[in-house]
């Protein structure tokens, strides 16, 4: 009876000792293929996944493109590795942060307005000062508006006090040196508006807060600034769901529809910053 009893307790021993090394070795391994990413420089090393946005329709894309070949003037070599560690170039910004919030890759170039709506789940690394850059946002009206009048009264809100009061409260930088508080007028329109998908929880708001001041609704539509910009030039201008007014967070997709005459007028109405942003 006690030799059983000394048996099975002999069993159990061995078992409980094989999941013991079992979860050691698990831990070792999994410890020592994590790539620890601290500061900018370590997103050269080796095995490192970093996201980026599309530089061929994401602004933020373009942006980190940028950033790279400022980079390249000073640090050729690390430029390269970190260029060779982006493993995948999403079709917009937000989708590289849910990259980084699920683990699919180690770290991704983003907006600091964007990190902060994820600021419990990642960490921001500081892109250094001499090759970050600082994008900004224009927003226009579009010649082609039916309602120019009540679009051109949403842009105003937007450069107003309390639309740039909004825009500091999400991050962003407002650029209109002492705005003017926003006068209220009557409006019995609906606009649409197409804004940069970095925009979006700060144009929900700000959409919000104009249709109590002013009676009118706002259809907001988010995508990435160059196919906003597509969408615009191939006639989605007016109507039940065109666009009445802009938001983009890249100049040279408003400059190329102010080429093209779609738009008069546009003025700048914040700015943002590009960071580095990895998992907690």
């Amino acid at each position: 009876m006690r030799k059983g009893r000394g048996t099975k307790m002999k069993k159990v021993f061995i078992v409980g000792l094989a999941v013991l090394v079992f979860a050691v070795l698990t831990v070792g391994c999994v410890d020592k293929n994590e790539v620890k990413i601290a500061k900018f420089e370590d997103l050269g090393l080796e095995g490192v996944k970093i996201a980026s946005g599309d530089p061929g329709h994401v602004p933020a894309g373009k942006y980190a493109v940028d950033i790279l070949c400022n980079l390249e003037q000073t640090d050729p070599d690390l430029a390269g590795k970190i260029t060779n560690n982006i493993v995948t170039r999403e079709a917009h910004v937000r989708a590289v942060l849910d990259k980084v919030v699920l683990k699919e890759v180690d770290a991704g170039f983003v907006y600091r307005t964007d990190a902060y709506t994820e600021r419990e789940k990642v960490e921001i690394i500081e892109i250094p000062e001499e090759i970050n850059v600082v994008p900004e946002y224009p927003v226009a009206v579009l010649k082609g508006s039916d309602n120019r009048e009540a679009a051109a009264e949403f842009a105003g809100f937007v450069l107003s006090r309390e639309g740039q009061e909004i825009l500091v409260d999400y991050g962003f930088t407002g650029v209109v040196s002492d705005p003017e508080p926003y006068t209220p007028k009557e409006i019995k329109d609906t606009i649409v508006v197409y804004a940069a998908g970095s925009l979006t929880d700060v144009f929900e708001e700000m959409a919000t807060e104009f249709e109590k001041m002013t009676g009118g609704e706002v259809k907001l539509l988010f995508a990435s600034s160059g196919a906003l910009r597509q969408k615009i030039q191939a006639g989605a201008v007016g109507g039940e769901a065109g666009a009445d007014v802009f938001a983009s967070a890249s100049m040279k997709q408003m400059r190329i529809l102010e080429k093209e005459g779609f738009v008069a007028d546009y003025g700048v109405f914040a700015k943002n910053e590009m960071v580095v942003v990895v998992r907690k």
